[in-house]
């Protein structure tokens, strides 16, 4: 749905309000817009009177009216915020919504002309985030969205349908559709300024809701391929591989043995978190002993590039029913790396696995990077990452240090902004091309002691908000919405692009590159041997 403003002010303190901004902004409606902080110079009971939202739709003008944290009703008096009875006593939120769109009707009359000479039906909704009121005489349940259908957010499409059929048949004046021409005219009439200051929590929720549509689309790509015995799904970084390959383990664990291998630890133990419960067996492949003698209905490889040698498929070939020539198998492949890693790929062993089974791709739409990293990547390395189709970011941020104490500062201060930005922690991951924690100039950042290593959180329900650490190996297979890559050196870029590749690519939406001395000429080199 389109907002306005586009992006929520700075000036906007009431969590409660931000909550409801973004679920606006993420409703799939191309024809309705919302508006935030509607002032109204004059009211009846207030000096100056104020509606948090309203959403004008086809059908009629909704008010919302918004209520985070406490809210206490005692002695017919309502109280809100944390202080709970502290303080005066305030209106109900209902009659805040009525009140208020009375006084707009009667506003927005000057500009427009009578809304029920125009047909123009209108209500009220109220929404508590973070509470479930109990029901009183003072409202019906289609005019309340209480935290738990409210549901972060996730059920404010169904409550503002809700409210448009309760509040329509009580418009008798009412006209429908309403023209768009007078829409317009309605929003331009009370459409306000604001001096906006781009909050990036809010830019990365959107953004992240557009990653989930995405990958939900590569949905399709299963159920085109279900009739298929032997498929080799090819992909750059951030197509939906491994979204793909857990989705198909899901669906075939329900009616037959399932094992799900790859070469990475860490990205196998985040997946038999996901994939456990199902019935599907998920192991490493240098934990493959532990099933030696048994075979699987079907067998699914994800990061296939990392175990395509003929001894790797030899040993796969033992554990699925029929071996790999009749068996029922699904390869996820990354052919970037063909290129970037070649000592670790096998051209003959990948046409043997090709020859044997249905290959599928490239996929072009890339899940999970904004536009500027996939031109990042494609630029230093040559790698084809898909379309970026989620949207804009912000360019990858390099930063020039002269050691590891002065890259820990700038780190620092890096990751203070963010959090300006009301980014958690829990979304920025510190990358290190050593991937030695005791040299790492991690160790020297002020927020040290509260730095958890990926490896001991990996599958692990996290409850502290903190920043990770990771190497780059161990982070192969995952991502997160910011990264930040350290410990790099410009012998670290000398015939290592498939490092460079998968640092970079984990990053969903921001990207910052700490470079020590030669770095930042190191990378220009790479930049201009690419487009050569």
């Amino acid at each position: 749905m389109r907002i306005i403003p586009s992006e929520i002010s700075s000036s906007t303190k009431s969590s409660a309000e931000r909550s409801v901004f973004a679920a606006l902004k993420l409703l799939q409606d191309d024809h309705s817009v919302a508006l935030h902080t509607v002032h109204l110079p004059r009211h009846h009971k207030k000096r100056v009177g104020e509606i948090d939202f309203i959403v004008i739709t086809a059908e009629l003008l909704l008010f919302i009216e918004v209520k985070g944290g406490r809210v206490v009703h005692q002695d017919g008096k309502w109280y809100y915020g944390s202080q709970g009875t502290a303080g005066e006593p305030k209106e109900s939120p209902f009659a805040q919504a009525s009140g208020g769109m009375h006084e707009f009707e009667r506003e927005i009359g000057v500009l427009v002309g009578d809304l029920r000479d125009h047909g123009v039906a209108s209500g009220y909704l109220v929404i508590t985030t973070d509470v479930d009121l109990r029901r009183t005489t003072e409202f019906e349940p289609q005019q309340y969205l209480g935290r738990t259908m409210y549901d972060g957010g996730r059920g404010l499409a169904q409550g503002i349908e809700q409210a448009t059929r309760f509040w329509l048949p009580r418009n008798r004046w009412a006209r429908t559709p309403i023209p768009s021409a007078l829409r317009r005219k309605i929003v331009d009439g009370v459409r306000p300024d604001f001096d906006l200051v781009p909050n990036l929590r809010s830019r990365l929720l959107h953004l992240e809701v557009a990653f989930e549509r995405l990958t939900e689309e590569q949905l399709d790509r299963l159920d085109e391929l279900e009739s298929h015995p032997r498929l080799v799904w090819v992909g750059g970084a951030g197509t939906g591989k491994t979204f793909l390959a857990a989705e198909a383990a899901r669906r075939k664990a329900a009616v037959s043995s399932v094992l799900f291998t790859c070469a990475s630890t860490t990205l196998a133990t985040h997946l038999h978190g996901i994939l456990g419960d199902e019935g599907v067996t998920v192991l490493p492949y240098d934990r493959l002993d532990e099933v030696r003698g048994r075979t699987f209905d079907q067998l699914i490889v994800d990061e296939a590039q990392d175990l395509l040698t003929f001894e790797h498929l030899g040993v796969l070939d033992n554990l699925v029913d029929g071996g790999l020539n009749e068996g029922h198998w699904i390869f996820m492949l990354d052919p970037n790396n063909q290129v970037l890693a070649p000592n670790t790929y096998d051209p003959e062993a990948s046409q043997y696995l090709r020859e044997l089974g249905l290959s599928y791709g490239p996929l072009k739409r890339n899940c999970r990077n904004t536009k500027q990293i996939v031109d990042q990547v494609r630029r230093h390395t040559g790698a084809d990452l898909g379309v970026a189709s989620a949207g804009e970011g912000d360019q990858a941020v390099f930063v020039d240090v002269s050691d590891p104490r002065a890259e820990a500062a700038a780190l620092d201060d890096y990751v203070d902004r963010l959090l300006g930005e009301d980014v958690p922690l829990q979304d920025i991951t510190l990358l290190s091309v050593t991937g030695d924690w005791d040299t790492s100039s991690a160790r020297l950042s002020e927020r040290a002691s509260k730095i958890d290593r990926f490896t001991d959180v990996v599958g692990v329900h996290r409850t502290k908000q903190r920043l990770t650490w990771s190497s780059v190996a161990d982070f192969k297979g995952h991502e997160n919405n910011v990264v930040c890559l350290i410990d790099l050196e410009p012998e670290h870029l000398e015939g290592r692009l498939d490092a460079l590749y998968v640092a970079w690519t984990r990053a969903r939406a921001q990207l910052w590159v700490a470079c020590r001395p030669g770095t930042r000429r190191k990378l220009t080199e790479l930049v201009r041997r690419g487009l050569m």
